[in-house]
Formats: C-alpha cells, sequence, structure tokens
C-alpha cells in the first residue's frame, strides 16, 4: 500500500511540474520527487512518453527540471541518483522527439541575447552546454563511475616514452604519406590525464604498474549516465534525411568540442571497454549463464555512445602535433575551426603499432563470436554479444579515418580473420529484409579492403573454419569464401540486394589479379554468374545491364593473364561453358530483339532493372568508385561510367515505365564494353585439346585427367599482350556519410526499446514501421 501511493505521489509531482512552474530553489518539492523512486525502470514506467514530450515542450520546463535535479539533497549522499539519470534521459530525449518542440529544444543551447535583454538577466551558459559537461563529468567522478589513484608526473612521463613511436610506426607513417611531427608550443593535450580514471586499459596510454586494469563495480553508474548522454545528443533522428547536417546538432557540437571536460579520457575509455571485452568469459561453457550482464549493457552502450561521438562534425587531421615536451596535441588554431571534433581527431591519430593491434584483436575477438557463439557442441553455452552493427561501424570508421589502420592491418596482421565474421554475416542476412542494411555495411567493408594490393594477396590463406550455416563445403582460400558467399546474395538473396550487385561483382574483380588458386565451387559459381547475367532475362533488363557481364569478363581476363598456372579449375569450368561465350560474342540486333520480345513480350513492368544501380535513391548512388592502374595512377572506366538518368523515379518492387529495347547503338556499347578476346583465345585453342583427350577415351573421360592436362598446358604467345590491372576504390561522399547516420540511428533505435528514450512515431531521420502482432 505504501509503494503504491510513492508512486501516486510521483505521478502527482511530474504532473504539477508540467502544469505549474516550480522553482529549482524549491527544496522540498524536488527532495519528494527524487526520494519516490528507486531505479531508472521505475522512472519509464511511471512517466508516460506523453508526460515526458509536455515536458519537453517548453524550454522552462527541462530548465527547472535540470535546476532541480542540480538543487537536489541527494546529491550529498550519492552525487546524482541513477534515477534522476532516467528523468532527465526520458525527458530530453521526448523533448527531442517533437518535431514542433524540436527547435525548442535547440535553444536550450542558444544564448539569446535579444531575450537576455528583455528579461534584464545575467549572460550565463547555455542548458545544453551544462547538461552535457555534468555528464561528461559525471562519467569520472571518483567513487561514482571511477577510481582514482594519485599519479607522480615523473612516473607518467616515463610511461608516456614507453609509448613513444618505435621505428616500424614512423616508417609506416611514411608509407602512408603522413609528413612528419609538428612541434608547436601549446594546443590541447590528446593524452589521458590523470590515466587513473580512464575506466578500463588499452589504447591510449600504458597503466601505472600495481594499478587496477579495469574496475566493473561502477558499471550500473556508468551505464545511466551513458543513457543521458545518448538522450541528450539525439536530435538527429528528428531531422528529414534531405535536410540533415552533420554540423548543426548544438548538443553534439558541445560534446565534441576541444573543450568538453574529460573527453579524451572518455574517447578511452569508451573504446577499451569495447575492445577489452571478451564474450568467452572464463572460457567455462554457460559462464555466462552466472555472470552479471551489466558489464554487457556497458559494452553494448559504449559502441552505441562511441559511434554518436564518431559521426557529427568533420574528419579529424592524422597529421601528428607534439609540443615542447613530446605529448601530443591539437593546436588552437585547429580546434577552434567550426565543425572540430575531438574525438574523430583522437581516431584519426591512433599511430602505435601496439594500439592498432589491440583494436584489430579486439574487433576480431567481438566480431568472431557472432558465429563462434553457434559453433558449440553444447547449445547456448556460449554469451552471444548483440552489438555487431555497432561494431561494424567504428571499424568502418577507423577504415576510413585512420590511414594507418588499413595498412597495419594488412601488414601486421591477418585481415583473413575480419573477413569470416563479416561473410558469414552477410550469408546469414540475405534473405532477412530487416538487415539490408548489415549486408550494406559489410559490403562496404569489403569495397574497401578490395582496393588495396595486400589485402588480394592475404585473402590467399587457406580457409579452414567450420561456420554453422549452410555454406557449400569447398578446399581454398578466403578468396573462395568471398566469392561463394557474394554469389549466394545474388541467386537466393532479397530483391533489395539488387543495387548492390555491381559492387558485389567489383569486390570479385579487385581481388582476381591476386587468386593463386581457385576452388572448383568457387569457379563453377562465378561461371554460373556470367551465365545468369547473360541470360535474356537479365541482358535485355536495363541499357546497362551488361556492364555486369563486363566486369565478369575482366575476373576471367585477370585470371587468365596473370595467376593461369593454379587455376585449371576455373579454365575447365569455362570450357564446359563455352556455348554461353559464343552466343555472347555472336550476339546480333535481330537475335537480341528476338529474345528480349520473347522474354518480356509487350510488358512495361520487370522484374530486375541493372539501370536502377546507378540511381541515388535506392542506395548505389552512395557508392563512389574511382577506378586506378597497379602503380596508383587514376584511369579511365568505361564499365564503371554512370549511365542514365538520376531522377528517374523509382517506385516500390519493380521499375515502372516504358520497358528498354536493344538497338544498333546499344548493341555497338556493348561490343565495345564486353572484353571477350583473351577467353575467346583461350577456347580457340583449349577446345580442341580436350576434345581431342574425350575423343581418345570414346567419351568416357574422368575430369582429373582434364585437369592434370589443363595444369600441364602453357599459353605463352597465344594470349593477347597482358591488360594493365584496374582496381575500384570506394571514395568517400555525402551520400555514404548519410546512409552511415541513418544506419548508425536505426540501429541504436531498435537496441533502445527496453526503456523506451525515442519515440519512432516523430522520427524523421527513417522510417518506423511497427509489425502488427496476431
Amino acid at each position: 500500500m505504501g509503494a503504491s501511493a510513492s508512486r501516486e505521489k510521483f505521478r502527482e509531482s511530474v504532473t504539477a511540474l508540467i502544469e505549474v512552474d516550480v522553482s529549482p530553489d524549491d527544496a522540498e518539492f524536488w527532495d519528494e520527487l527524487w526520494k519516490i523512486p528507486s531505479s531508472p525502470n521505475e522512472v519509464f514506467e511511471l512517466i508516460s512518453p506523453e508526460a515526458a514530450r509536455d515536458l519537453g515542450v517548453s524550454d522552462e520546463n527541462v530548465e527547472h527540471l535540470c535546476w532541480g535535479t542540480g538543487a537536489s539533497p541527494v546529491h550529498s549522499e550519492n552525487l546524482l541518483s541513477k534515477a534522476e539519470d532516467g528523468v532527465l534521459g526520458l525527458v530530453i530525449g521526448g523533448g527531442d522527439e517533437m518535431s514542433e518542440s524540436q527547435q525548442q529544444t535547440k535553444q536550450a543551447a542558444q544564448t539569446d541575447e535579444q531575450q537576455e535583454q528583455d528579461d534584464n538577466e545575467d549572460s550565463q551558459e547555455p542548458l545544453a552546454l551544462l547538461v552535457i559537461h555534468a555528464a561528461m563529468h559525471m562519467l569520472f567522478l571518483p567513487q561514482f563511475t571511477c577510481d582514482f589513484y594519485e599519479e607522480d608526473e615523473e612516473d607518467s612521463t616515463k610511461r608516456q616514452e614507453e609509448q613513444r613511436q618505435t621505428k616500424d610506426d614512423r616508417d609506416m607513417r611514411n608509407e602512408v604519406g603522413l609528413g612528419p611531427t609538428k612541434k608547436v608550443e601549446a594546443g590541447v593535450l590528446l593524452v589521458p590525464r590523470p590515466t587513473s580514471i580512464v575506466w578500463t586499459v588499452g589504447a591510449g596510454f600504458v597503466p601505472k604498474a600495481g594499478s587496477e586494469t579495469s574496475s566493473r563495480k561502477y558499471d550500473k553508474n556508468r551505464i545511466e549516465i551513458l543513457r543521458l548522454l545518448l538522450a541528450a545528443c539525439c536530435d538527429p533522428l528528428f531531422s528529414p534525411a534531405d535536410e540533415y547536417n552533420p554540423l548543426a546538432s548544438r548538443w553534439l557540437a558541445v560534446a565534441v568540442a576541444a573543450d568538453a571536460p574529460n573527453a579524451v579520457c572518455l574517447f578511452y575509455s569508451l573504446l577499451n571497454t569495447i575492445l577489452s571485452y571478451d564474450p568467452k568469459g572464463i572460457g567455462v561453457p554457460y559462464s555466462g549463464a552466472f555472470a552479471n550482464d551489466t558489464h554487457v549493457k556497458l559494452v553494448e552502450l559504449s559502441a552505441q555512445a562511441l559511434c554518436v561521438l564518431l559521426d557529427c562534425g568533420l574528419p579529424g587531421n592524422p597529421e601528428k602535433v607534439r609540443n615542447a615536451d613530446g605529448e601530443p596535441i591539437i593546436d588552437f588554431e585547429e580546434a577552434s575551426k567550426g565543425g572540430f571534433n575531438i574525438f574523430r581527431t583522437l581516431l584519426a591519430r591512433i599511430d602505435s603499432g601496439n594500439d592498432l593491434t589491440f583494436i584489430f584483436k579486439g574487433f576480431v575477438r567481438l566480431l568472431k563470436n557472432v558465429y563462434e557463439s553457434k559453433n558449440t557442441y553444447l547449445p547456448n553455452s556460449m554469451a552471444n554479444l548483440e552489438c555487431f552493427q555497432e561494431l561494424l561501424v567504428i571499424f568502418w570508421k577507423m577504415l576510413e579515418e585512420n590511414p594507418m589502420f588499413i595498412n597495419h592491418i594488412l601488414t601486421k596482421c591477418d585481415v583473413n580473420e575480419i573477413i569470416v565474421p563479416i561473410c558469414y554475416l552477410m550469408y546469414q542476412s540475405r534473405k532477412d529484409p530487416a538487415q539490408i542494411g548489415l549486408v550494406h555495411i559489410c559490403t562496404f567493408v569489403l569495397l574497401k579492403l578490395s582496393g588495396e594490393r595486400s589485402f588480394g594477396v592475404n585473402l590467399n590463406k587457406p580457409f579452414t573454419t567450420r561456420l554453422p550455416c549452410d555454406l557449400p563445403l569447398f578446399t581454398g582460400g578466403h578468396t573462395d569464401l568471398i566469392s561463394i558467399t557474394l554469389h549466394k546474395l545474388v541467386v537466393n538473396g532479397a530483391y533489395k540486394l539488387v543495387p548492390l550487385y555491381s559492387c558485389f561483382i567489383t569486390i570479385i574483380c579487385n581481388i582476381s589479379p591476386y587468386w593463386r588458386s581457385m576452388s572448383l565451387v568457387a569457379a563453377v559459381k562465378l561461371v554460373n554468374l556470367f551465365e545468369l547475367f547473360s541470360s535474356p532475362k537479365f541482358l535485355y533488363s536495363g541499357e546497362n545491364a551488361h556492364r555486369h557481364l563486363a566486369l565478369l569478363l575482366e575476373v576471367f581476363n585477370n585470371v587468365i593473364q596473370y595467376q593461369f598456372s593454379g587455376n585449371q579449375h576455373l579454365i575447365y569450368a569455362i570450357i564446359r561453358r563455352k556455348d554461353s561465350f559464343g552466343r555472347l560474342a555472336s550476339l546480333t540486333l535481330e537475335k537480341a530483339t528476338s529474345q528480349s520480345n520473347k522474354i518480356y513480350g509487350q510488358d512495361t513492368t520487370v522484374t530486375y532493372d541493372a539501370d536502377t544501380a546507378n540511381r541515388k535513391d535506392i542506395g548505389p548512388g552512395i557508392v563512389s568508385i574511382t577506378s586506378y592502374d597497379d602503380r596508383g595512377n587514376e584511369v579511365e572506366d568505361s564499365i564503371n561510367t554512370p549511365q542514365g538518368d538520376d531522377e528517374t523515379e523509382v517506385t516500390g518492387s519493380s521499375v515502372a515505365g516504358d520497358h528498354f529495347r536493344p538497338s544498333e547503338e546499344w548493341l555497338l556499347e556493348l561490343k565495345a564494353t564486353l572484353p571477350l578476346e583473351t577467353v575467346t583465345r583461350l577456347l580457340q585453342h583449349l577446345v580442341p585439346v580436350v576434345d581431342e583427350i574425350c575423343n581418345r577415351k570414346s567419351g568416357v573421360v574422368d575430369e582429373g585427367e582434364i585437369l592434370k592436362v589443363l595444369k600441364d598446358v602453357t599459353m605463352v604467345g597465344l594470349l593477347p599482350v597482358p591488360h594493365a590491372i584496374v582496381i575500384r576504390k570506394y571514395q568517400p561522399n555525402q551520400y555514404t556519410a548519410l546512409w552511415f547516420t541513418a544506419f548508425m540511428w536505426g540501429v541504436i533505435f531498435l537496441r533502445n526499446q527496453n526503456l523506451p528514450i525515442f519515440d519512432g512515431q516523430a522520427i524523421q531521420l527513417f522510417q518506423v514501421s511497427v509489425a502488427e502482432q496476431d
């Protein structure tokens, strides 16, 4: 009865706060308000979303709530109770949810001089700045969210010397084109001080000998403060996608500014908390069932908070700057520029080999959990980490913004360890419409990596991992794994993956010049793809559909010209499907018109249209690709040249309008674009050889004998002059950045439904659909 009365009293207090102006100096009111709930869960239960929105309608309500929180006597014991964090998080997030009050909420972060003059009030700091700074201070309050140890300055300097770059690190900086370290007298320090308050050791500093490596006793408090910080920075959710500006959020601008309190410590605390976590625990089956899941929740929230903090502002400058003491800093001029983001700068300037290795191994350990947790002899004996999408976003940020990271993982680490979970996620998510975004981000990562020669070479390492899925059995390398996975996405994936087809084939094309030995399964799959894309249904589906074929032919040409020895499986697969190549080479306008009419007749709607792959409004328009030769010089690429009208409207799951009809101009372009000469020469020489073997054996011949003959055959002098290797590299653009922002916030929104701080009905950045329950 007492508990019920207390809960009712709390509701009445919230109602009074909505309807009546309550002074922040009214200690009795605020004391009653905060004493009643005991946990954030009760706060979310007692305050409805409507009440939260009502509280957020006016700036005065939010201001009174924040100042009332600051005046609460509860602070004498707990500094800030978790219940207060729940109220602030709910109200700030709820206030941002209303499109009509969005501008009002932003006004909390502004200093309106005219209004101050009218009110005859003294100038004061914006409320948003106080809320963000208070949250960042609370994340490092001793005995509340962290431990604190006095740090001897001499000892700290000595440990910083241990963290200095090695000769290998300096050589790698030169390889990626980073200039020498710049010296300035003063600036914003980029070293966590004191290091004892950083939550977990890892990257960024060398811990003091004998100090605790991590402390989990404050995890619950950290979770609530991070939830508050996440709610305060959620205003991008309520901006329409076509109006989104990464520099517009005043809340985020305060959080990522150079003067944000404890920003360096927060960056390394979040990064190290995420990447030092081991889902295996102590290695005993079902050990996770007896462990507290609070730390797992902290890891997930840390990943979300880091994603948000890295998403706004401008990219960081990776050029190293040090002060007179040799400590890394940012000069004041750069830190004062508009759009500066200290978190992106810290990410870009990680250049220690030890730190980069720690970061890569952390990503590998966590992402491997997606299949290792399902690959145990005892069912559900290993904990399953759910934040793999956030991890992929952070991994992408590392690839994009830290020039040393991609070089380091390709030369000093085994990049195949990260490829296996990425391929597994793509393979398992291919049919789920809700996981299309996951397939996109995995595709972007593979496309980014495939632009590097070292990546293609490293993929030749044998693939021996057993994955818990229906992946075809094969004996080969990780190149085979990628090609088999991408083939499955084309032939057995969701329709919404159609725009990614050109990206899939581009990835295979980029790594094909370094494919030393193709497995039989991969060879058959690639030739099957060629037959699929050369079939009338696909070839006549759009004016540019033949560009898929051009890329596949380039794959075959790369292997034939540069890796002929050891790839007899592909050679034999091409010989067996020689008719498919012959039909394409002998195609005439009359045949093309006849086949097109036979397939589509007078239909005006097609199921698949390759032209959509060049339109920004459905996906691949967000991908920019530039072609380079093997020396790194930019080259013209007729295959990669976009065609078609970007303004063509695409609706639904099919393309409406007049169906494409083959023409003489189209046929001439097709003949000029498809590089058939190498395959044609190969068939002219090897088909008679195989026919002779079959005739000699009266048609009964073992494939092993043919493969043995093909392995010993030489094509020197019979093939055309080897073509230049063309590598198509991903180029960042505003559409990709917007897609990642929408994807990231979509993931965060869905992952925070247990204690919902966002209202899906008011979100404008993306569309929220609610499935009806039976």
